[in-house]
């Protein structure tokens, strides 16, 4: 089923044993589990991110978590999900609140991603996350293509809806380009106050850049 932005989500339940989440009683608690652990990554510091922590969070037993997500690379893969599920609907929330114009809803997604990077509990949790991810996979990087696979998507769907006669793999490149614009905005801006002018100013030129990128601005460099 296609949601309000257009995308359609192949991805599967990931990280939880086969069956156990198919009835009522497991999906509440595997979703129990899921709230704790993004809680723990939210609120409590990197070294509090273990199995026995999360269980404790979700006020049920090791063993129970373990059943659900044998290792702690099951249940990140499991967070991953559970993320995509909360954006996507997040998204949605807020684009049904703009008109259909292609811009506009561009400039709707870039509102709603400049307002997650300014945002402490954001910043906080995907900080965490990626030092978690980091470990996880010896820093090859292939978790966090994995995790921004989602945002790129994204990002790629309201650009193609800019750009429609742009080839995919043009749509593709420029998504991935504004992505790490947009978390890079996150990670050197530190803790701002979306309301001061500066963070304001910020975001104004950054808003501006993401039209340039999604559009292919190719305005030529002076050689000298």
């Amino acid at each position: 089923m296609k949601s309000a932005t257009g995308r359609t989500s192949n991805r599967k339940t990931a990280g939880v044993r086969q069956g156990t989440a198919t009835r009522r009683a497991g999906k509440v608690t595997a979703a129990r589990i899921m709230v704790a652990a993004k809680e723990v990554l939210e609120q409590e510091d990197i070294s509090r991110f273990t199995m026995r922590n999360v269980a404790e969070r979700a006020d049920i037993s090791l063993a129970n978590v373990q059943y659900y997500y044998k290792t702690r690379g099951d249940l990140i893969e499991a967070l991953f999900v559970e993320l995509e599920k909360i954006y996507q609907q997040a998204y949605d929330d807020h684009l049904s609140t703009v008109g259909t114009s292609p811009t506009e809803r561009f400039k709707a997604v870039l509102n709603f991603n400049f307002n997650e990077i300014t945002s402490s509990k954001t910043r906080r949790f995907f900080v965490q996350l990626w030092a978690v991810i980091g470990s996880l996979d010896d820093f090859s990087g292939a978790k966090f293509g994995q995790l921004y696979a989602i945002d790129i998507a994204q990002l790629s769907f309201h650009i193609s809806a800019l750009v429609p006669d742009e080839s995919q793999e043009e749509v593709t490149l420029r998504a991935t380009l504004l992505a790490a614009v947009i978390e890079g905005l996150m990670i050197v801006g530190g803790e701002q106050d979306i309301n001061s002018s500066s963070t304001r100013l910020l975001l104004k030129s950054a808003e501006a850049l993401a039209f340039r990128i999604a559009l292919g601005d190719q305005t030529p460099f002076p050689e000298h």
